[in-house]
């Protein structure tokens, strides 16, 4: 880091940010790896999520997929095209343009997210089991003021 960062860089921010990273990517497989019983993966099922959560409410569009979870048009067309192999997702032409198409959970879909939930969110308590109460405050904290600046940063949220 010393030879290739920039004289301006703050090796110890960007040390904390490298550890970040590793941090986010460990996560990620931690959760791949409880996630591997329902033969899915994290970014699937946050799709998933996605569209639950717009279910009914909104048509959803393979672009505004990309846009919020800020991933590849490409990217998503592969992620849909395994769910909508499992019957987990529904791609329907637009009535009034039949070259846009929108994306919806099915029954199926839903079932699985019900199924799965209770080990996603079991896995994201463990996450933090080696902080006590006031560890995972000041934790708490720290995440939620970084995560908002990201935000702010990319002009979006989750």
């Amino acid at each position: 880091m010393e030879r290739t960062a920039s004289s301006d860089t703050n090796l110890n921010s960007a040390h904390l940010g490298l550890i970040m990273l590793w941090l986010g990517d460990n996560i990620l497989d931690m959760v791949d790896i409880d996630l591997a019983a329902f033969d899915i993966t994290e970014s699937k099922l946050d799709l998933l999520l996605l569209l639950s959560l717009h279910a009914d409410q909104e048509l959803v569009t393979p672009s505004s997929i990309a846009d919020r979870l800020g991933i590849r048009r490409s990217s998503v067309t592969s992620l849909l095209i395994w769910l909508e192999k499992r019957n987990l997702i529904v791609r329907e032409p637009y009535a009034k343009d039949g070259r846009m198409t929108h994306v919806r959970i099915s029954a199926e879909g839903s079932t699985l997210v019900n199924q799965i939930l209770p080990t996603f969110w079991s896995t994201c308590a463990s996450l933090v089991d080696e902080l006590d109460k006031e560890e995972q405050a000041v934790f708490q904290k720290v995440l939620v003021k970084l995560n908002a600046s990201l935000e702010k940063r990319l002009g979006s949220g989750r």
